[in-house]
């Protein structure tokens, strides 16, 4: 068996369980590959912000390519260690975009994301609901997102959009076609917008050119379709048993499901066997 010597996880589906928390089987895995010298890190949709309730540095998750694959950080350090942003001229084409639909618009700015009180009190409208008390602890709020956005056109690494229904969301990336942009969908109607070329597979590159480990020795993990760039692009991708089709093509294992163990599997019979 190859020899791996990091492993980074997706969040929603993947290291989380179906309750949105860290199963206990997952804590010690991560911790027995902590103690025997493996680098453990994510790599997710999210921004550096919607980490800060978990407890990843009890866990020895020291890295994150966060919001996909545009911030790559370090928990312990609190420090952007590499970042991507979307060409500042497209942001004006994206907030115009985002008011020709009912939906939650949200900015990310190394690590950090933004957005409208008002909408966090409306999730459950954007079909978002079960991460309203996650959005309500850990974001930074804008009186005018859309203002906020443009005045800060030259920083942000990823928009994200949550709408009402999925018709909604194929509109809206209708509208958008064209532009040097990468979209990926997510949740039920959230449509993610990175740099062109950057995703969850270019971060992990990114990652581990940073640590200096040869992505051949790092094991992706995830469950959906904007985690298939990492599958396909890490030494072993690993697909969660409740992923998708996509996740499950892409994957060269398939391990057990986010509820059931899986991550621990990984850990065990990969990074560790």
């Amino acid at each position: 068996m190859p020899h791996y010597r990091l492993a980074a996880f997706d969040m929603d589906g993947t290291l989380l369980n179906s309750d949105k928390e860290i199963p206990a089987s997952a804590i010690e895995a991560c911790r027995r590959a902590w103690k025997a010298g493996k680098i453990l890190a994510l790599d997710t949709g999210r921004a550096v912000s919607e980490l800060s309730l978990y407890p990843f540095s009890e866990m020895g998750i020291r890295y994150g390519a966060c919001a996909c694959g545009t911030v790559i950080y370090d928990f312990e350090a609190r420090k952007v260690l590499a970042t991507r942003t979307i060409p500042k001229e497209l942001i004006p084409v994206l907030v115009e975009a985002s008011r020709k639909e009912d939906l939650m618009f949200q900015a990310m700015i190394d690590g950090i994301g933004y957005v409208e009180a008002a909408d966090v009190e409306r999730m459950d409208h954007f079909r978002m609901g079960a991460y309203q008390p996650l959005y309500r602890a850990t974001s930074s709020f804008a009186e005018d997102i859309r203002a906020f956005a443009l005045e800060n056109a030259d920083r942000i690494n990823k928009i994200n959009m949550y709408h009402t229904s999925p018709e909604s969301r194929a509109r809206t990336l209708e509208r958008l076609s064209g532009l040097p942009l990468d979209f990926t969908f997510a949740e039920t109607t959230s449509l993610e917008t990175t740099p062109q070329g950057v995703s969850k597979g270019t971060g992990l590159a990114d990652l581990c050119e940073v640590l200096g480990v040869p992505i051949a020795e790092a094991i992706g993990v995830g469950d959906a379709f904007n985690d298939v760039p990492m599958l396909k692009m890490a030494g072993l991708g690993a697909a969660m048993g409740n992923s998708n089709e996509e996740a499950l093509r892409a994957a060269d294992v398939v391990v057990k499901d986010n509820d059931h163990d899986g991550i621990a599997e990984v850990i065990d019979k990969y990074l560790l066997g």
